[in-house]
């Protein structure tokens, strides 16, 4: 994605193999269970986040790729918080705090890297628009509970 930024790179690698062995830990949970994976849906909020990357200089397009990144850890984070508040299962409320302390991480590392590539100021602005953007694409789910959204 952004070859002229080696360290970023290296970082990013890091975060895709810690991906690849979360989704090899749920895998091997939901054998243990006896489950089997369902197709793969299509992600409507991911969709319309998606849409609101800038399509400017590349500079610009790699930050707001970076705050979209963001975005999805954060949100990622928020849901396993509330699963770890409230599932009984201890084995996966164990699990669901270790994804949620993990997600924050690449939160962190995601926007930390928008400021670094970035005006501090304009990163922080622009974030506050993906907030707003986010909000609005949220207010057209209504009520009905979703994974992302």
């Amino acid at each position: 994605m952004c070859p002229e930024y080696p360290e970023i790179v290296t970082e990013l690698l890091k975060i895709a193999q810690e991906e690849l062995e979360h989704f090899q830990m749920v895998h091997e949970i939901i054998k243990k269970r006896g489950y089997e994976f369902g197709r793969e849906r299509k992600d409507d909020y991911v969709g319309q986040l998606f849409k609101f990357i800038v399509q400017g200089t590349r500079k610009e397009y790699i930050i707001d790729r970076m705050l979209f990144a963001a975005m999805i850890e954060a949100r990622s984070c928020e849901r396993f918080r509330v699963l770890t508040e409230n599932i009984k299962d201890e084995e996966l409320k164990t699990f669901y705090k270790d994804l949620m302390i993990s997600e924050a991480g690449h939160y962190t590392t995601f926007i930390g890297f928008a400021r670094q590539l970035g005006d501090v100021e304009k990163v922080n602005q622009r974030w506050e628009e993906w907030l707003d953007y986010e909000a609005e694409i949220i207010k057209s789910y209504g009520k009905k509970e979703t994974i992302h959204g």
